[in-house]
């Protein structure tokens, strides 16, 4: 009976707790043994109740009892297959509250003995601070790059691809290496609600498969150093199974190989070169002979693009499941470069010595001949038939005093003894004390040569002897000690004072001049005094000196470069009145050349030349200012006297007859032309005060040059001389005063007009070269005389008959200066004159630069002409 039937009962009992009346006896029943009864019934339903769910939940128990000991069983299986795993299983639950943060967690560590070992091995020093092993694996592995498809430097890190797994559920495959080198193989997978890290240590799977897990078990540390030295060695290392297989290799063979792991090699059996494959198949040939336990070859490969000899080895071992090959490759490249440079340092040894102009000759322990170089035949002049036939050195000797080519001897058989006696025994045991050298000799030769001569043992027990021709030499020093005589009379024979002080301070060389300056004796300088010593005597005999002395002295012994540099020092005064200026220079050596020059009479003259100087001065200003008064004031009456002469000429006063007219035409012509050299000279002045300025604008040069030509045509037809203009029409602009400009060009037309006859022709041109402007007139009169070439600029200067005051050309080189350009004039006498101007298109801020053929001056041209300017050519303003 269930609760809810004992409830119901209870309910129906209550409902009739009413007194009733049976149908047999018509009498009614008792409420209050209704009421008991009820509660007795219910008692019984609740018994009931208790007794069955106490049965149900022994069941229960029992059932779950029994399916956790089949769990436990399961669970104890899984981890017996787990623990028989070479390597190490970490499990997390994706409900692992670290997982925001990225970090590890704490997972259930799953792996075989063999594989604990290996967590220790490469666990870092501090593994005991972490509460288990799983975060002491996640120290030493988690920030390593996990090496896949990608490579090592954007390879991402295990803790980044562990977190990625717990996240997202990315599964991966990868190794990481440990900093010893040794990789660890990483899988991370998937499993329910679960997710599960393999890691594999090859060499403990290595170890196992070569049935050692009992060993690796018990004395894992050692199994660990050993594979880990042999993982770790730089030289390659593999293991081949009886079918000549590839089974295992280390990091060095995965490099040369360029492999991203074991499995890649052992998957695709990755040969180093297919040499090596062809010695191992020699190995397993060899292994079945008696005797023969290894097998070697050389081979030559190509590792990251670099050239490698390898010496392979393969070794025959044996296992249970047949004879296995342990191999090795060393890189002997070194070994084979240095050989190669020992071949090729004797080659070039023998090379240089044959190149030599001195002549070698080496014999061997026997006294044969062992090597001689091409100057040795030279020298001696000797067959080299006669020497192949490689004569002893007594045999050589012999040859050469039969052909008379030794120095003549009283004794010769005593003389050879001498020269062979460096094989001698008794001088190889003394060789401590003698270093087997035989002190250099001079050989006087019957033809006149002189040959130095060093005979020295050698390695192998021989003597090499060398022939030097000194000849040329002893004839250099000779004119060497000739030309010493000849310099050293020559230095004290100048007037100059020099001393030469050596790296150390202490006087090296001198003269007489030297000595007398300075009232210095020949005991005083004759044990090379240092400068020191010096100095006091030196200064007790000047009267003003400043800094001089100082200078030389840090000059002298300084090694600086700053004072290792030409120098003039101060002048310094004598108590005697003389005046010396001292002087350093540096020479290659270390050394300092110190000069002391007597130069009281130029300074003498320079103070008569200053004070001359400055008289010229005072009477060029006066002159200046004298011309400018003067100017000024005659400016003014020959203003009125043209102001009168203009009216009388247009008969304001009255009418003139012919005759008058001429005459106050003839005034007005003079006055005119007086003013415009008054105007000159205004110029002039202005100009060396500094007081001119130039009005710049952009000026179209074709029509300056016509305004010109239209301004002088009336000149030209006056003189019966052609005027021509030479200029292209898209010739541009410049920037310049245009006023001024027109100056120099009325100054350069008169200047034509004047020099040239009736029927001539003057040509006012001008041509654009990149940023100079040329402009010129060129005429064909008389020209210029050479001895007026050198004057035609100089202001009053006139060139020839007929000329001017000789202002024209003085302004007009002014002018063109004053734009920053330079004027130029050729001239011929009878072939006529062309002056040129160069002027800077951009003005005078813009650099010209002449042209080296500017400076130079034919002797048929003129450099400038004169002031040739017609009266009636129209005034400059």
């Amino acid at each position: 009976m269930g609760a809810t039937s004992v409830l119901s009962l209870c309910a129906g009992l209550s409902a009739q707790a009413e007194p009733v009346t049976t149908a047999a006896s018509k009498s009614p029943i008792d409420p209050t043994l209704v009421i008991t009864g009820g509660a007795v019934m219910f008692g019984l339903g609740a018994a009931l109740w208790a007794v069955r769910v106490a049965s149900a939940s022994r069941h229960s128990t029992v059932d779950w009892s029994r399916r956790l000991a089949e769990m436990e069983a399961r669970f104890e299986t899984s981890e017996s297959i787990l623990s028989s795993h070479p390597g190490l299983v970490l499990v997390w639950d994706d409900t692992e509250a670290d997982l925001e943060s990225g970090g590890w967690g704490r997972p259930r560590v799953l792996g075989g003995p063999a594989a604990l070992a290996s967590v220790l091995a490469f666990a870092p020093d501090d593994a005991m601070a972490f509460e288990n092993p799983a975060e002491s694996l996640f120290s030493a592995l988690g920030n390593l790059p996990l090496e896949g498809d990608e490579s090592r430097s954007s390879a991402p890190t295990l803790r980044q691809k562990v977190h990625a797994l717990r996240a997202h559920g990315v599964a991966f495959s990868g190794s990481v290496v440990t900093e010893e080198g040794r990789p660890i193989e990483c899988d991370g997978r998937v499993a329910g609600n679960q997710v599960t890290l393999w890691l594999t240590d090859p060499v403990v799977r290595l170890a196992e498969e070569a049935g050692v897990v009992g060993q690796a078990r018990d004395r894992s540390a050692d199994l660990h150093g050993a594979l880990n030295h042999l993982d770790r060695t730089p030289i390659a290392a593999w293991r081949r199974g009886p079918d000549l297989r590839i089974e295992w290799a280390n990091q060095a063979y995965l490099e040369m190989v360029e492999a991203i792991n074991l499995a890649e090699v052992v998957d695709n059996q990755v040969e180093i070169d297919p040499e090596f494959r062809a010695i191992a198949e020699r190995a397993k040939e060899e292994s079945s002979r008696p005797g023969r336990r290894a097998t070697d070859g050389v081979v030559t490969v190509s590792i990251k693009g670099q050239r490698r000899v390898l010496r392979v080895i393969e070794v025959p071992m044996h296992g249970s499941g047949g004879a296995s090959f342990g191999g090795m490759a060393i890189d002997i490249t070194r070994q084979e470069r240095a050989q190669d440079e020992l071949k090729r340092q004797q080659s070039a040894h023998q090379k240089t010595l044959d190149q030599l102009s001195a002549g070698v000759i080496v014999f061997n322990a026997g006294q044969q001949l062992e090597y001689y170089n091409q100057a040795f035949v030279d020298l001696w002049r000797l067959a080299d038939a006669d020497l192949r036939a490689r004569p002893s050195h007594g045999e050589l000797l012999d040859m050469l005093r039969h052909m008379s080519k030794l120095p003549t001897q009283a004794d010769f058989s005593a003389w050879k003894r001498g020269q062979l006696r460096l094989y001698t025994e008794e001088l190889a045991e003394s060789r401590s004390s003698f270093e087997g050298t035989m002190p250099d000799e001079i050989w006087d030769l019957p033809s006149g040569a002189t040959f130095r001569v060093r005979q020295q043992r050698h390695a192998l027990g021989g003597v090499a002897v060398v022939f030097e021709d000194i000849t040329e030499t002893l004839s250099l020093q000779s004119r060497y000690a000739t030309q010493i005589s000849v310099q050293r009379a020559t230095l004290n024979n100048i007037a100059q004072g020099v001393a030469v002080f050596g790296a150390d301070g202490r006087l090296a060389l001198h003269n007489r001049s030297f000595e007398g300056m300075w009232s210095l004796g020949r005991d005083q300088l004759m044990d090379r005094p240092h400068w020191d010593a010096l100095e006091e005597g030196m200064v007790a005999r000047a009267r003003e000196a400043g800094h001089a002395f100082q200078d030389l002295k840090s000059r002298i012994v300084s090694l600086s470069h700053e004072d290792r540099v030409a120098f003039v020092g101060e002048e310094i005064t004598l108590k005697d009145g003389r005046i010396l200026l001292s002087a350093t220079s540096p020479l290659p050596d270390g050394a300092t050349l110190v000069t002391f020059l007597d130069v009281t009479d130029s300074r003498e003259r320079e103070h008569d030349l200053e004070i001359r100087n400055r008289i010229l001065e005072d009477a060029d200003r006066i002159k200046t200012r004298f011309v400018d008064h003067i100017s000024y004031q005659l400016r003014n009456p020959l203003n009125t006297i043209i102001g009168f002469a203009e009216m009388l000429e247009g008969e304001m006063v009255g009418t003139l007859n012919e005759r008058q007219k001429d005459y106050a035409a003839t005034i007005l012509t003079a006055s005119n032309h007086l003013l415009d050299l008054i105007n000159d000279i205004i110029d002039l002045a202005a100009i060396d005060a500094g007081r001119l300025g130039l009005d710049m604008e952009d000026v179209d040069v074709r029509e300056l040059l016509e305004s010109a030509a239209t301004f002088a045509a009336l000149k030209a037809e006056d003189s019966q001389i052609h005027l021509k203009v030479d200029c292209p029409k898209t010739i541009g602009t410049i920037k310049a005063d245009e006023r001024r400009l027109k100056q120099v060009m009325f100054n350069l037309l008169a200047n034509g007009f004047s020099f040239t006859e009736p029927g001539g022709e003057v040509v006012l041109g001008a041509r654009r070269d990149g940023d100079v402007m040329r402009i010129w007139v060129e005429d064909t009169g008389r020209g210029v005389s050479p001895e007026d070439q050198a004057t035609v600029f100089d202001r009053f200067e006139s060139a020839g008959p007929g000329a001017g005051a000789g202002l024209g050309l003085a302004l007009v080189n002014s002018f063109v200066e004053l734009h920053g350009g330079f004027v130029r004039l050729a001239s011929q006498e009878g072939a006529g004159t062309m002056v040129t101007c160069h002027i800077p298109v951009g003005g005078p801020t813009q650099s010209l630069r002449l042209e080296e053929d500017d400076d130079i001056i034919e002797s048929d041209d003129v450099i400038d002409d004169g002031d040739h300017g017609p009266s009636s050519m129209p005034a400059a303003e």
